[in-house]
């Protein structure tokens, strides 16, 4: 897995051992974001309630230590198994709502996923907390996708 900061954009490259299809999908169903997206310790989340469609909303709520968060948005672009675009707008961060693409890739035993996630300038220490985030989140894929219990 690769993350870099580019001016306002955090980029990531991650290989994963699943189709397209499956990727899509559990970055799309309630039930999938729910099993996959949290872990002990950190936070987990729940409540996902999408409308899987351009202009389409979604939210969700997350339980950590730290008591309750939210974050919602809108889809932008829905390509099932290709690409995949929405706003975020996190309860926790006082800043503009930001935007995140994936773009999935055919390869050989799996899936490239590249994600881009946009729209930080003037926010670099939130940024930096979310650059550290998606390198955690994208673990957290993977190690549902591929059927392995993954470090916290």
């Amino acid at each position: 897995m690769t993350i870099e900061l580019h001016g306002g954009t955090i980029i990531g490259d991650i290989e994963i051992e699943a189709p397209p299809e499956a990727v899509f999908d559990a970055l799309t169903t309630p039930e999938d974001l729910t099993a996959w997206w949290g872990a002990d310790g950190v936070y987990r989340t729940h409540d996902w309630e999408i409308d899987l469609r351009p202009g389409g909303t979604w939210n969700c709520r997350a339980t950590s230590a730290g008591g309750e968060m939210t974050v919602h948005g809108v889809y932008l672009e829905v390509e099932r198994p290709r690409s995949l675009a929405y706003t975020w707008n996190p309860s926790w961060e006082p800043i503009p709502a930001t935007t995140i693409r994936y773009t999935l890739t055919k390869i050989a035993g799996g899936t490239k996923v590249h994600f881009e996630h946009s729209g930080f300038e003037g926010h670099q220490k939130s940024q930096q907390g979310h650059s550290q985030g998606w390198a955690r989140v994208m673990e957290w894929l993977s190690g549902y996708l591929n059927g392995k219990a993954v470090a916290q």
